[in-house]
């Protein structure tokens, strides 16, 4: 399906780009989150009178993005769990609670941004997760996963 894109979204284009992409991921996500719109002549031309107006919209997202960014970047929290006798933890540690630990430590960090690609944490120990405010604005944490 082609559609029009009207924010930048990583590893797929620009504003304005006119880009194929499979019909579910237009219906379900890019079209309802006003990312993107179906490609036809009419939308086309609206989209090229409005592409100042979407860049400029775009920047503010990108400063408060940076902004929460710069608030976060190099901060360190620590998780405490239950673990078996062995050392091992009961279940594991995921984004909801990464997100209530900087909660605690009075940083609002929500749980959309954090980017855990091996999945939860399942050992103790310490890790650098990366916070995706934006596609083009990230930071590094330190997470300590200790036991209680």
């Amino acid at each position: 399906m082609k559609i029009i894109l009207l924010d930048k979204i990583q590893k797929l284009g620009e504003i304005g780009d006119v880009v194929e992409v499979s019909s579910g991921y237009a219906r379900n996500f890019l079209i309802p989150k006003k990312k993107a719109m179906f490609a036809s002549d009419e939308n086309l031309k609206y989209v090229e009178s409005k592409k100042a107006e979407l860049a400029a919209a775009s920047a503010d997202e990108m400063a408060n993005a940076q902004g929460k960014a710069d608030a976060v970047s190099g901060a360190k929290v620590e998780i405490k769990v239950p673990v078996t006798e062995e050392g091992a933890l009961y279940g594991s540690v995921g984004t909801r609670e990464i997100s209530d630990a900087f909660t605690e430590a009075d940083h609002i960090v929500d749980k959309s941004v954090i980017q855990l690609p091996d999945g939860p944490l399942k050992e103790l120990g310490d890790y650098s997760i990366t916070l995706l405010f934006h596609p083009e604005v990230s930071c590094v944490v330190e997470v300590s996963v200790q036991p209680e």
